[in-house]
């Protein structure tokens, strides 16, 4: 366990996903059941930034400003500043996705995102996807058990995966090819990790969904803490803050966004970097 305390940041919704900052650090937050997107000042104001008229499940910011939104019925949508949006992919050779979950960017502006809406141990059709930064869709993964948060590392040669029926973290190899996978952390107790986030000194933030904290694991895939927040199910997490010291996490049970103090700052993400070419829609 540890001593660090979740305190309130935002509270209101009815099932809190995808916790994204801007670069002037306003959170957004998605809702699955509204399908509404929330923008939240740096004082806590909260307002709706737009509706997705689907089920927004995760979200990042692409480095040109445009919030990229997983969404279970709309597929992968973006949304640029003034709240136009725009679906990026919703099919692959033909087949419409399961329903995506999450997602992130790489330090090239490639995207990667999981599938896995109704697969499970007993059924396992997850997928992961990702589309580069010139539109190209490639199927990384299939046949897993709800393949959920994703996260791509500082040196961008290996992704993480969380595995929520199998409650444990899988680490593939990008670079060096081909694409490759190993257990990277094994679990006990909740449903699963969901959402995840990294900070400067490799150490993963896992929202452990029904287990009611936040695990952080070492470099080597070992558990060095639990930090309990406020209800049994967290969902995501995002770092924020003006030196990113501040990690805020999305928890369903109490409709509420945590945030918790850390040591080391967060990674800094691709939506740092000046704008970049868009992804071709």
């Amino acid at each position: 366990m540890t001593n660090r305390s979740a305190g309130v940041f935002a509270s209101g919704f009815r099932f809190p996903e995808g916790p994204a900052f801007d670069r002037c650090g306003n959170l957004f937050v998605v809702d699955i059941d509204t399908g509404r997107v929330s923008k939240i000042s740096t004082e806590g104001k909260m307002e709706v930034f737009v509706h997705t008229g689907g089920e927004p499940n995760g979200a990042a910011f692409h480095a040109n400003g445009d919030l990229y939104i997983a969404d279970r019925t709309k597929g992968i949508m973006a949304v640029s500043p003034d709240g136009f949006i725009r679906v990026i992919a919703d099919q692959f050779q033909g087949r419409k996705f399961y329903g995506p979950n999450d997602l992130a960017f790489d330090y090239r502006g490639n995207l990667y995102f999981t599938d896995p809406l109704g697969s499970s141990s007993e059924n396992p059709f997850g997928c992961i996807y990702r589309i580069s930064n010139d539109g190209e869709i490639t199927c990384m993964a299939t046949g897993l058990p709800f393949p959920n948060g994703l996260l791509v590392n500082k040196e961008g040669s290996c992704l993480f995966v969380a595995i929520t029926r199998k409650n444990r973290i899988l680490r593939y190899v990008l670079d060096p090819p081909p694409f490759r996978s190993y257990l990277f952390s094994q679990f006990t107790g909740g449903w699963g990790p969901d959402g995840m986030a990294l900070d400067e000194q490799g150490h993963l933030y896992i929202a452990h969904y029904g287990g009611g904290d936040v695990l952080v694991v070492n470099p080597k895939g070992g558990l060095i803490e639990r930090i309990p927040v406020g209800g049994n199910f967290p969902t995501n997490l995002a770092f924020g803050g003006p030196d990113r010291k501040t990690l805020y996490v999305t928890e369903v049970e109490t409709g509420s966004v945590y945030r918790i103090e850390t040591d080391s700052p967060g990674l800094e993400l691709y939506s740092h970097k000046k704008n970049e070419r868009i992804l071709k829609e």
